[in-house]
């Protein structure tokens, strides 16, 4: 007795071509995919920041590329925002995202001391390495009020030691100093050097802002709660001891800082 051959013979000349056309439609879209232009990061970027930060004249890919950034208050003109200095270029893993991860590089050596590495895997865990952003006061200028009014100069320095973050919770330590502060508004310059202290990160971290030198003190304490809502109170005023004429120049840029309370401003953000 002859034994018939299996009925699944091998594939006909009609699959072969669908498995053909399937394997070319889906390099196409991996070619695709990896060629995506860099202007689609500036639109992810500003989806995220609500519009405050933009990438101004991409190029390269959505995967590597460079461009400058800028940053707005959200509510102004593209024309109107601030450009940060030098150029970022970063590196974003395709392939480790179609894994689930999150494998990022940014560079930028006119305002970052190190490359910036950002990895999250699919447990939401990342760390962000110790690091130094460098910038000029003045990019505040893009963040509106009350920034705008005061128009500052000198240098921000922000510096922190390794940052975790896991789900929605940020962890760990950062120090903000607003170094030669000046003031479109005051002839006095500098008036002092500052420093902010943060400490925990998204619910209950602890803010401290200390005056480091300069004839003007700010000082004062607070707490960043969940969403980012910030709660300070502290004070602004002159030194003891500052010669009259120096005094009578902060004046007016004390009382534009808060609540007028003899000789000295209260400082009160969030509720």
């Amino acid at each position: 007795m002859r034994i018939s051959q299996d009925s699944a013979g091998p594939p006909s000349a009609m699959g072969r071509r669908i498995a053909i056309l399937a394997a070319a439609v889906a390099g196409a879209a991996l070619v695709l995919l990896a060629l995506a232009p860099a202007h689609l990061a500036d639109r992810a970027v500003r989806s995220a920041t609500q519009g405050r930060v933009g990438l101004g004249n991409p190029s390269g890919t959505f995967w590597s590329g460079e461009a400058d950034v800028m940053l707005s208050s959200g509510d102004e003109p593209a024309a109107a925002a601030t450009r940060l200095p030098g150029r970022l270029s970063w590196r974003l893993s395709p392939w480790r995202l179609l894994l689930g991860t999150v494998d990022l590089q940014l560079i930028d050596p006119a305002v970052l001391d190190l490359p910036v590495n950002l990895r999250l895997d699919r447990a939401a865990d990342t760390r962000l390495d110790p690091n130094r952003l460098r910038l000029p006061a003045a990019v505040l200028l893009g963040l509106g009020a009350p920034w705008n009014t005061i128009r500052p100069g000198g240098e921000l320095q922000l510096e922190w030691d390794t940052l975790h973050l896991r789900g929605s919770e940020l962890r760990g330590a950062l120090r903000a100093e607003w170094i030669g502060a000046s003031s479109r508004l005051s002839p006095v310059v500098p008036f002092g050097h500052y420093r902010l202290l943060l400490d925990g990160i998204f619910d209950g971290a602890v803010i401290k802002l200390e005056t480091v030198s300069g004839p003007m003190e700010m000082t004062g304490n607070g707490t960043i709660l969940g969403g980012w809502q910030l709660r300070f109170e502290g004070t602004a005023r002159v030194q003891p001891g500052t010669d009259e004429a120096t005094a009578t120049q902060l004046s007016g840029l004390i009382s534009l800082l808060g609540r007028r309370d003899g000789d000295i401003a209260i400082l009160k953000f969030g509720t």
